[in-house]
């Protein structure tokens, strides 16, 4: 069922003429404001690198794609892909990826009630449609942040309670019950949005070429997305509390097949979340909590041109946790026990893929010179299944002559099998027609063998091979590529320490600890100690400075292990005619394969500085913080021709410094019946990288080669990161409330300065220095980008346990024609987007 744009006109009436039942009593609102499971603090100082969202920050920041990462926008250490709002990608359900102070995108851990949510496998996909090649992204339950009612982001100054990331941690809690006992609550939340609610600039070539026709795998300029959560939780008694969620969203995308029938295809992507968890508090010294997350991310793919082609990708993820916090006379003891689970799979409809040359009235399903067929991906399953176990001590404080002392100290014990699998044969024949690796002949005419679904006794249409116009009277393959079913499995313990000591003095405070980690993967032992300095030099917040020394290890990733097993899987297929058995023997190139040193474990080196300040009711904060990141895992080239191969080592570096600048008011500006609260965020950042990720392939020396870039002579390794590098941003919010009227408006205002995107010269252009011609890149301007979104929400109380509220979100409100580079080319962020949702509460 397609909505038109009157359905839109229909929502901001609705929305506006609900003002009718603003004579409600405040007495009355502030009765179901009090059902709500949220527990609403008092303002207060948090510690530098620190920032906690609630729930209502969740409800009321602009996040039409309801997931973690997209709702961290208005975090100013989180940096995004220059595509992220691409405007041929709104159908997407999957998580955008982000970097925090300049760490690759995989490098931040993810934590959902307090269990891992990281994927640790193969974040970024790496391998071919062959080998791998699944991007299942950073995270594994993409969970819905309707369903969350906290979230916290640590970008730097990390406790060493904290480990496994070189970026941040951003913990996720979903919503614990703080209601009276014997009544159960919860809410049901609907919302809609479609192509037709958005605006499309499409000024660019680039645009013009890929939104040219009908609606493709690339080009989603048709599509409707929506979803669906529901919340229940609840006391059961003084000793049992419960909460249970479930939500589901999901894009709709008529693609062009290009083929005669069918001619469109409904593309359909879901993402679903299912969890519950059980409150359990015996007495006032105990606290227990047990508890499941449930994740299922598919998507489902078909090859323009191509038959039976379709794909389906599926991300499915489970998290189960058990913790206890007890209290004692001598401190508190904290213990968890967790399961996380992440399957990535992705299966075709055909286990062959067959490029034939056109032929009228057999191989014509398509108008181009080759007809294509079957997949081009084999069904590769990605499999993490960890167990994870934690204990927290937190002693007492006590004096030490005029300090006060709280020790801290932890011990995690973490288990990981992972496996890579092809679960069944792929076959691959190409139409190579001439040529030592010809697979394509002609038939002359002869008969095929019955049921050769490699044979044709069609004659092909004039095509040209060998730069020679060339008919075949029939056609056959005589060879191809197999790639056998096979299984690699591995197993890997992690096991780490930590001890902190948080010490006051006078109007100093510090927080000095050590974390060590034993990381099997790659048979290290690290040693990364932490620091943070705090002083305050009158004894409140009016004024503090913040200084912080840290290390930080990255978490493994465990594709290095197994990818190097993988090739031995590969065979040739060959027969000498139409009428011969199939023969295979080993491949012997070694051009795919990629081999593993011994690695050491990537860390960043961190540096912070801070100023904050509270002045009546305004806090402003000032921070730098500088990242060195070293022995990043990158892939480097061995060898030449057939013989090359590739292995995965330490060459990767790179560094980032970030300064920020936070004014934000304390408590609500009251104005003529409403309030006001105000916040604005610059950043400045200056990142540089020698190698996007660990999938790169370079050679080493390649990073000590002198290039020129903007029309300097340096090194290839100091060229500027080529993404989530966005020099300068501006970020402001603006939320309003009303004294007599249930409507509440938030503004964010987000501004990109202009940067320059790295293009590489073409050969015929590259600089001569000292007489040779080195690699040259260029500097492509990008405008500056202007983005005005707006959240509006009306809040209607039908009775004293029920209410309704209607919401409507406005992203890029002033429909300003933003442009992004990609490759060589610039595309076009989407325009104005309309998104309408309803929420019952109970």
């Amino acid at each position: 069922m397609r909505f038109s744009l009157s359905t839109l006109t229909t929502a901001i009436l609705t929305i506006l003429t609900t003002s009718a039942y603003a004579n409600d009593s405040n007495e009355q609102q502030e009765k179901n404001v009090a059902l709500l499971p949220i527990i609403v603090k008092a303002q207060e100082s948090q510690p530098l690198g620190k920032t906690i969202y609630t729930k209502q920050d969740l409800e009321r920041i602009p996040n039409g794609s309801k997931n973690i990462t997209n709702f961290l926008k208005i975090n100013p250490n989180v940096q995004f892909s220059h595509d992220h709002l691409a405007a041929s990608a709104q159908a997407d359900l999957k998580p955008a990826e982000i970097s925090i102070h300049g760490a690759q995108s995989f490098q931040n851990k993810f934590v959902v009630n307090g269990v891992s949510n990281s994927n640790l496998l193969d974040p970024m996909g790496s391998g071919t449609a062959i080998y791998g090649g699944i991007a299942a992204g950073s995270q594994g339950v993409a969970i819905n942040t309707d369903l969350l009612c906290n979230l916290e982001v640590l970008d730097s100054n990390v406790s060493a309670k904290h480990g496994g990331f070189t970026g941040g941690v951003i913990q996720a809690e979903t919503c614990a019950p703080n209601t009276e006992i014997g009544k159960i609550h919860g809410s049901i939340s609907y919302d809609y949005t479609e192509s037709d609610w958005n605006r499309y600039h499409l000024t660019t070539d680039a645009d013009q070429g890929l939104f040219a026709g009908e609606s493709t795998q690339s080009n989603q300029k048709e599509y409707v997305r929506q979803g669906v959560s529901t919340n229940l939780y609840g006391k059961l008694s003084e000793v049992y509390a419960f909460d249970a969620y479930v939500s589901q969203r999901r894009s709709e995308v008529p693609v062009a097949s290009g083929l005669p029938s069918p001619t469109e295809i409904e593309q359909k992507k879901f993402n679903t979340n299912i969890g519950a968890t059980l409150y359990i508090d015996p007495n006032a010294q105990t606290k227990m909590k047990l508890g499941v997350t449930l994740g299922d991310l598919e998507d489902n793919s078909y090859v323009d041109k191509r038959r039976h082609s379709q794909s389906t990708t599926q991300n499915e993820s489970a998290l189960m946790f058990a913790e206890i916090d007890q209290q004692y006379g001598w401190g508190e003891l904290k213990q968890k026990l967790n399961y996380q689970q992440i399957d990535n799979d992705r299966t075709s409809s055909s286990d062959r893929g067959v490029n034939w040359i056109y032929a009228p009235g057999s191989k014509d399903w398509s108008n181009t010179e080759q007809a294509w067929e079957g997949a081009t991906s084999a069904d590769i399953a990605l499999k993490q299944h960890s167990i994870n176990y934690e204990l927290d001590t937190i002693l007492n404080s006590f004096d030490l002559g005029d300090t006060k002392h709280q020790l801290s100290a932890g011990f995690a014990y973490h288990y990981d099998n992972v496996q890579w699998q092809r679960s069944k044969d792929f076959i691959t024949h190409y139409a190579v027609t001439s040529g030592p690796t010809q697979n394509l002949y002609d038939l002359k005419g002869a008969s095929c063998q019955a049921n050769d679904p490699l044979c044709d006794e069609n004659s092909t249409a004039p095509f040209m091979s060998n730069k020679v116009l060339t008919v075949f009277n029939g056609q056959y393959f005589g060879g191809g590529s197999l790639y056998k079913a096979g299984q690699f499995d591995g197993t890997y313990q992690q096991a780490s320490l930590y001890l902190e000591d948080a010490i006051s003095w006078n109007n100093f405070n510090a927080r000095l600890g050590v974390r060590a980690d034993y990381d099997e993967a790659n048979r290290n032992l690290n040693v990364a100690p932490r620091s943070s300095i705090r002083y305050q030099p009158f004894y409140n917040d009016s004024l503090t400075f913040t200084s912080g020394w840290n290390r930080y290890y990255s978490a493994p990733t465990y594709m290095t292990d197994l990818r190097q097993s993988v090739t031995s899987l590969d065979f040739n297929l060959k027969r000498e005619d139409q009428n011969s058995d199939w023969t295979e023997s080993p491949k012997t190139s070694w051009n795919t394969d990629t081999q593993k040193q011994d690695l050491k474990t990537p860390y960043a080196d961190e540096i912070v500085f801070g100023i904050n300040s509270q002045f009546k009711n305004t806090h402003l904060g000032l921070k730098w913080v500088n990242r060195q990141y070293k022995d990043e895992i990158s892939r480097n080239q061995i060898g030449t021709g057939v013989n090359r191969y590739t292995v995965y080592d330490n060459s990767g570096y790179g560094e980032n410094d970030t300064i920020t600048l936070e004014v934000n008011t304390l408590e609500p500006i009251k104005f003529k019946g409403s309030q006001h609260e105000l916040g604005l965020a610059i950043n400045y950042t200056d990142a540089y990288r020698s190698t996007p990720d660990y999938t790169d392939v370079l050679i080493e020396e390649e990073l000590q080669e002198l290039i020129s870039y903007d029309g300097k002579i340096i090194e290839h390794g100091d060229m500027p990161a080529s993404n989530y590098n966005q020099p300068m941003t501006a970020r402001v919010s603006w939320d309003i409330g009303f004294d007599t009227l249930p409507l509440k408006i938030s503004n964010f205002f987000s501004y990109k300065d202009t940067y320059e995107q790295v293009l590489e010269a073409s050969s015929a252009d590259k600089v001569v220095h000292n007489g040779v011609k080195i690699d040259t890149y260029t500097l492509q301007e990008i405008k500056p980008r202007f983005t005005w979104d707006m959240r509006t929400t009306y809040n209607w109380n039908i009775t004293q346990d029920y209410s309704m509220i209607f919401g409507l979100t406005i992203n890029n409100i002033t429909n300003r024609n933003n442009l992004y580079a990609s490759g060589n080319k610039q595309y076009s962020e989407i325009g104005r987007q309309f998104i309408a949702d309803v929420s019952f509460k109970f």
